[in-house]
């Protein structure tokens, strides 16, 4: 249980590794804000951020029509327009963070589920003079917390009115429209706030929710989305004329914008354009006006959209969402936000030339504020020894170049001064990524050995425990030089650990990088003082010239490995495998009998049908409810039919082709089916029922009913207490099993996913009878088990392992894969969508919606876990060793996908890179558990144990199958 514990352990080390490594926070602290002398050219700022709009949803002009006639107008005679690009994680939280700090999110910020700050930040709002906002309560108070001055006033609505199911989620948008009205209305009688309200450097915030709410509920090609759009365009158009009749000196300026966008299917969160592209429309004081392409050098940014949108005679200019924040701070002349990354676009301006240049250089000032921060903090935490400054920005040519820009703002060489300023900016990005991954190369390093160890650590456990290597050598194939350590190893561990402890106790490192450095260093020593069963194997290999063929039986393991590397780029890639798989008894085994055969030809028909699956459309791109009602009702008619089987011994009939007596007579298996069973079958037919009355109240806009998502909850409780109750039969236990894990499968469906559960439990059966069948010498063992779980066997008990099992936890890596896969693709796992979780829950709730969303996930891998417990229970392997070598074969994925991580490129390549390492060891972390929890369901009853003797299976002749 040891090497479990420190498995479970490095695994969790590594897990957060690649976070510290390619994605820890960016912020630095220490710097003073930067602020240009030039008189504001706004008084006041109002940014209206509409929730989950995509750009091409809101400046579609499709047949001369438009759904915003008020913002398209702006665009076309007062202001400016183009498309800001967000990045992974497409989340409300982030997008607001880059547009409001000018920073994107650090990535702990999920585990505070995108509502509270992991690392305080600045942000326009803070330094404004003082700010109103107006919105949801998940986004709010996190720019509020910050404000030591108190000067960052929230009205928001109650958590609850976040409702997915509601009939009309626009109102949440009117509800913001309303409360400024009546703000401003109070303002007209309260003298003192009707004074803070003329002061200047102030900021107004409306967050409108009502279009990423219906978005979710009805998509975002739906008539209550595109509806919503027309309602925030009127709402923003009596915004704006409320403001101008209020202030009457046209000193406001105006931000229309979106914090992500949204898939053709309601989710957001990876990187799909449709997710990434929202639409930025600025106007009013201090805003530049509409411009004619044809005046620029340069072409404008053009795609087939913009013939499409009608804004071909229109300037357009892109950003990224970053660079709204210093925008905002240049109108209003408040200091940029300390920590943001954004860059100036003068475009937007509407100002002299001398105010656009004067803002840039403050831009380029606070990005090189942060630069001497990271620098100087890194000087100070390095040795001198180990430290390599970055020699393209040097102090020298810092202050050259800020001497340049100087002289050219003062001789009026504006155009010069702003590429100047461009080139310092970039080179200050350049230095700050450098200083920011400065470790990264060694921290990789050590990981990547310590994957490596970690792999050696557990072959060396495989080969002393539960093999015959040892036994076979004796102990005596060229005596010491078996057994005698290697000195140079020692050596080189002694000398690696040294230097990795000298940097760190010499450095200032974080806690964290005594892990990374140290963990590989501990995992390589106990490989040195574990390493001679591995090079007594080597020997013996050698001496029974058998190295071509284990190097053979490798390459077809690492091929295999290669082929699940491959599927989490191409699905499809999993029918290779399923093909392989189901030719693998005809391939390997010679059937004989008619009965034989038949079991083969089933086995490949169920390897096609889960092949199949792969070449599907992704579920949750469009919910189909009755789908999920009739695979509910198969599952039931094919339990209804193995509880059939089960009572007439059809599974021993059709293996052995004998007749059994019943219980009570010689043996046979247990005739008896426990009452729970009947209770799960009527579980399965309640959670069709649930589905359907749920997405029925939903379609007729009435909401999730109370007493609906009462009963959804207590199936989910009662899926996991049931089987406990249930036969302790193999085949019962595992059908109670099945039976009761489908049920909150059931109900976090909205596709063909229940399809999929049942041909993935009938190939899951399969391969238990297929195993246990060809299992040869240990058919009787076998059989006694199948007729009930008994105590585990003790470890001397257990046989050594041979090369099928390496096949065999080979399999079960390939199910957990195709579990994974076989509906979904990284994209559907990264987005939110609230419809899967619409039959417990409807209100917004990260966190519980997140958590049910995961339970749907590991659902699959649960099923899996336990049939893979009961085949290494019913033919003798030790369960822990199948575990070990599919913990090796899953290392070995996971150390491909930590160097394919990636951090340059699109955001959905750089999202995607990072989802296949965290979810390639989330899944290892998660089986070490599951595999617990699976020999609890499995193993565990509640209620009186078996008496002796109840059911005793005779001794049959079972003839051996021939292994080619």
């Amino acid at each position: 249980m040891w090497l479990f514990g420190v498995g479970f352990i490095v695994h969790l080390i590594f897990f957060g590794s690649v976070f510290d490594i390619y994605f820890r926070t960016p912020l630095s602290q220490g710097m003073t804000p930067h602020l240009h002398q030039q008189q504001p050219a706004a008084q006041r700022l109002v940014l209206v951020v509409a929730d989950g709009l995509r750009a091409d949803a809101f400046y579609d002009y499709t047949n001369q029509t438009t759904r915003a006639p008020f913002l398209r107008s702006v665009i076309e005679t007062k202001g400016t327009w183009g498309v800001s690009h967000t990045r992974v994680p497409t989340e409300s939280r982030p997008g607001h963070v880059a547009i409001i700090a000018g920073f994107y999110e650090d990535p702990s910020a999920i585990a505070k589920g995108w509502k509270e700050n992991p690392v305080e930040f600045d942000s326009v709002f803070n330094e404004s003079r003082h700010t109103w906002c107006w919105g949801s309560p998940d986004i709010l108070p996190m720019f509020a917390s910050g404000s030591e001055r108190g000067h960052i006033e929230t009205f928001m609505y109650k958590a609850e009115e976040e409702d997915f199911a509601r009939s009309d989620a626009s109102k949440l948008d009117t509800w913001v429209f309303e409360k400024v009205e009546a703000f401003f209305k109070e303002a007209g009688e309260d003298k003192k706030l009707n004074e803070r309200l003329h002061e200047d450097r102030i900021v107004f915030f409306l967050h409108l929710l009502g279009l990423d709410t219906n978005g979710h509920s009805h998509k975002p090609h739906s008539e209550e989305y595109l509806e919503n759009i027309l309602i925030v365009d009127k709402g923003v158009k009596r915004l704006v004329e409320m403001f101008e009749d209020f202030y009457k000196d046209q000193k406001t300026a105006y931000i229309f914008t979106s914090d992500h966008g949204m898939t053709d299917w309601g989710s957001h969160g990876a990187g799909d354009p449709s997710e990434t592209e929202t639409p930025i429309v600025a106007w009013g004081s201090g805003v530049a006006l509409p411009k004619d392409p044809s005046e620029f050098k340069e072409k404008m940014i053009y795609d087939a959209r913009v013939e499409k949108w009608g804004l071909t005679g229109v300037r357009r200019h892109d950003l990224h969402q970053a660079d709204i924040s210093p925008l905002m701070a240049s109108i209003i002349g408040i200091p940029i936000p300390v920590n943001s990354v954004g860059v100036l676009h003068v475009e937007y301006l509407g100002t002299s030339d001398e105010y656009k240049a004067e803002a840039l250089f403050a831009n380029t000032r606070q990005m090189l504020a942060q630069y001497q921060q990271k620098r100087a903090q890194k000087e100070e935490e390095t040795l001198p020894i180990f430290y390599w400054p970055y020699l393209s920005l040097t102090p020298d040519r810092e202050l050259e170049s800020l001497g340049a820009i100087r002289n050219h703002l003062k001789n009026a060489d504006y155009e010069e001064a702003n590429s100047e300023s461009l080139r310092l900016i970039s080179l200050t990005q350049h230095g700050m990524d450098y200083y920011h991954h400065y470790d990264r190369l060694t921290l990789s390093v050590h990981i990547a050995l310590g994957f490596l160890g970690w792999i050696f650590l557990i072959t060396c456990h495989l080969l002393r425990d539960h093999s015959a290597v040892l036994r076979m050598a004796g102990g005596t194939i060229e005596g010491r030089r078996v057994w005698r350590s290697s000195v140079l190893m020692a050596l080189v561990l002694i000398v690696w650990g040294i230097t990795n402890l000298t940097k760190l106790i010499g450095q200032q490192h974080p806690w964290q990088h005594y892990l990374y450095l140290m963990t590989p260093v501990g995992l390589w020593a106990l490989v040195h003082q574990s390493c001679a069963p591995l090079r007594v194997a080597w020997l013996l290999v050698s001496s029974f010239n058998m190295v071509w063929e284990v190097a053979i039986r490798i390459l077809f393991i690492f091929l295999g490995i290669e082929i699940l590397v491959m599927a989490f780029f191409i699905r499809p890639m999993l029918s290779v495998g399923l093909l392989c798989i189901g030719l693998w008894p005809v391939i390997m085994y010679s059937m004989q009998g008619a009965v034989e055969r038949s079991m083969r030809l089933v086995w490949i028909g169920a390897c096609i049908l889960l092949a199949s699956f792969t070449y599907m459309p992704v579920v949750g791109k469009e919910p189909y409810y009755p789908w999920v009602e009739i695979a509910g009702l198969v599952a039931f008619s094919l339990g209804g039919i193995g509880i059939y089987c089960i009572k007439l011994d059809c599974v021993w009939n059709l293996l052995h082709k004998s007749q059994f007596t019943r219980c009570g007579g010689e043996g046979g298996l247990p005739r008896h089916i426990p009452p729970v069973v009947y209770i799960q079958g009527a579980m399965v037919i309640a959670s069709v029922y649930l589905v359907h009355t749920t997405a029925f109240s939903i379609r007729q806009k009435e909401g999730l009913p109370y007493i609906n998502q009462l009963a959804a909850w207590g199936l989910l409780v009662l899926s996991f207490i049931l089987p406990l109750f249930g036969s302790r039969n193999v085949m019962g236990r595992l059908l109670s099993v099945t039976a009761s894990l489908l049920c909150p499968f059931l109900l976090l469906c909205i596709r063909h996913e229940g399809f999929f559960y049942i041909a993935i439990t009938i190939a899951m059966f399969l391969w238990l009878l297929l195993e246990f069948y060809l299992a040869g010498n240990n058919v009787q063992i076998a059989m006694l088990k199948f007729a009930t779980w008994g105590k585990e066997n003790s470890e001397g008990g257990e046989r050594v392992l041979e090369w099928s099992d390496v096949r065999r936890a080979y399999f079960f890596l390939f199910f957990i894969v195709l579990a994974f896969f076989g509906t979904g693709n990284i994209a559907s796992v990264n987005s939110f969508d609230p419809s899967f979780v619409y039959c417990f829950i409807t209100v917004f709730s990260p966190f519980i919606m997140g958590s049910l969303l995961l339970f749907k996930i590991i659902i699959p891998f649960l099923l899996v876990t336990c049939f893979f417990h009961a085949i290494c229970t019913l033919i003798e392997i030790p369960t822990r060793a199948l575990f070990y070598m599919f913990l090796v074969m899953s290392d070995f994925m996971a150390l491909h996908f930590f160097f394919l991580i990636r951090t340059e490129g699109s955001w959905l390549d750089i999202g995607t890179s990072l989802s296949h390492y965290v979810i390639s060891m989330a899944t290892t972390l998660f089986l070490i558990l599951l595999l617990f929890i699976a020999k609890f369901l499995t193993s565990f009853n509640i209620g009186k144990p078996p008496k002796e003797g109840d059911c005793v299976l005779p001794r049959v002749s079972v003839s051996r199958p021939h292994r080619d």
